[in-house]
Order: structure tokens, then C-alpha cells, then sequence
């Protein structure tokens, strides 16, 4: 699959944390109490588009959950300048201003480098400009700098963003490398799973086509989702249309038409019509 990150529909673990520690910081930063009042109508959208990466429209593959209780190891301490930093980044993420967020970001790695969650904050506001190469130098940069101070889902997370990048970039191989080392650093988490699951069934290259890895990944990332997501069904469903079990690609897909959001639905339509066809959904399918 290749993880697509739509521009307003991307999550990140570094614009959710920074988000919610501006808002605990919201007591002390007038910015922060005027961005509020717009919140209100802005929300809905706002919420969603820091929560999943709404790629299915653009045929391809899952999305994350909009809320993790993990943010910072219980041993993190914010400093009262990181916490206005993590505001101002919040406040920019959570109005969609994500060339605002990506200038701001880049200019407080040069002055902090030792902080590794500027570089996961410029690397989610990157992907949201698809600017992948960028996205994925700032990952590698927040791993190497993060000093075990990142906790299991940031990392599972940045290798997911990472992944994506790689993925839209062409190369395959390495994304799938990628989404197995997340799925390694967080055995609970689906989407790194289904990330390799719909690259393993959609790429036709065929040092990357793989079906019985694709089907053993995917039923594992439903599993994982309980198979509530259905942006994972989506990918179960290719799994199966690309092992030739055109009846199960049929009833997964039309699970996920039933659970899906409004926006995923038509994608998700024109994968049913290959299948009812006997054809799998493939990298060149439209």
C-alpha cells in the first residue's frame, strides 16, 4: 500500500501531542485562548484531519485512530519555553496551516536540534505538503536524536510517516522494510501491518507481490482493529481479491463500504466493481 498522506487528512504523533500540551498550556498563551474561539466551528474538521490519513480516495490503504494515550514517557518534563514552543506548533496544526506549522518547525530545529519532536512536528507538517523527502529526513533525524525519550508509539508512528514517504516516492521495497520496523517497535499497532499488507498485494513488481504475506499481515492488522476500521477492511479485502477469494474480497469490501466514511466510500465502490469483475486491485488500478 502505498500509505498516502492526504493534506488535510493526516495524524501524526507529534501534532497530536503538541496539540494537546497546547492546550494545557492554554492558561498562559493569549494566542493559544483566540485560536480556541475558532475552534468551535472549525472542530469536526479540524479533529479529523489531525486524526487519519484519509488516502482511500486516492486508492490506497488505511488509517490510523484519531486518539493514543501514550504521548510522552511518564519521565518527560517540559520546560516552560517547550511547552510555548509545543503551542504555537499546536495552534497552527489545529487550523489546517500546515506551511505556517512546516516554517515554524524547521526554523525551531535549527535553534533546539537536541529536541527530537520538532523534527517528528516538521516531518507531520511535510507530509501534510508532500514534501516527502523532507518528511523523511526529519523522521530519521527524531530517531537518532530522541535519546530513548520517544516511547514505543512515537516511534511505531514516525516509522508509519516514514513508510508513507517512501512509499509515494516509489520505493516499495524500503516503505515495506519501514512498516515491518513499526510493526516491530508496537506489536498492538494494525496500521504499519496493513501498510505492508497493501504493498505486498497491490505492487506488481514482482520482487514485492506477495499474496500469502499480504493475507497474513492483513488478517493480523483486522485483528488488531477488531475489525471496526474500514480502511482495513479495504486492505483485507485487496488481500483476498489478490489470492483469487473474489467472494471474501466482495463481503469485506462491502463491510467497509458500510462502516466507511463518506469520503472513502466511492473508492472503496470502485474496488467492489473489480472484484464482482473476478480483478484485483492493483498500484495502476483507477
Amino acid at each position: 500500500m502505498i500509505f498516502v498522506l492526504r493534506i488535510t487528512g493526516i495524524f501524526l504523533l507529534a501534532t497530536w501531542l503538541l496539540s494537546d500540551v497546547s492546550q494545557a498550556s492554554a492558561s498562559s498563551s493569549a494566542a493559544h485562548k483566540s485560536a480556541l474561539k475558532k475552534k468551535e466551528s472549525a472542530n469536526a474538521h479540524s479533529r479529523r484531519s489531525l486524526s487519519k490519513h484519509r488516502i482511500a480516495r486516492k486508492g490506497q490503504g488505511p488509517a490510523p485512530p484519531q486518539s493514543f494515550d501514550e504521548i510522552f514517557p511518564p519521565g518527560h518534563k517540559f520546560t516552560a519555553d517547550e511547552k510555548t514552543e509545543a503551542s504555537q506548533f499546536g495552534i497552527f496544526c489545529e487550523n489546517g496551516l500546515w506551511k505556517d506549522a512546516y516554517n515554524f518547525a524547521t526554523k525551531a530545529v535549527k535553534q533546539h536540534p537536541e529536541r527530537w519532536w520538532l523534527y517528528a512536528a516538521r516531518a507531520a507538517a511535510a507530509a501534510n505538503l508532500n514534501r516527502h523527502k523532507d518528511v523523511i529526513d526529519a523522521v530519521d533525524h527524531a530517531l537518532q536524536t530522541n535519546n530513548g525519550d520517544a516511547n514505543r508509539l512515537n516511534v511505531c508512528q514516525l516509522q508509519i510517516l516514514k513508510a508513507n514517504a517512501q512509499s509515494r516516492l516509489g520505493d516499495r521495497a524500503a516503505a515495506i522494510e519501514t512498516f515491518l520496523e513499526a510493526a516491530k517497535a508496537d506489536p498492538k499497532d494494525p496500521f504499519s501491518r496493513a501498510g505492508a499488507a497493501w504493498l505486498y498485494a497491490t505492487s506488481k513488481d514482482p520482487k514485492i507481490h506477495n499474496p500469502a504475506l499480504a493475507m497474513q499481515m492483513a488478517t493480523e492488522a483486522a485483528k488488531l482493529a477488531h475489525e471496526k476500521d474500514a480502511t482495513i477492511l479495504d486492505v483485507l479485502a485487496a488481500t483476498y481479491a489478490a489470492n483469487g477469494d473474489f467472494a471474501s474480497a466482495q463481503r469485506w469490501e462491502g463491510k467497509a463500504i458500510l462502516s466507511g466514511d463518506s469520503e472513502d466510500i466511492p473508492q472503496f465502490q470502485k474496488r467492489l466493481v473489480y472484484y464482482q469483475a473476478n480483478k484485483p486491485w492493483t498500484e495502476d488500478s483507477k
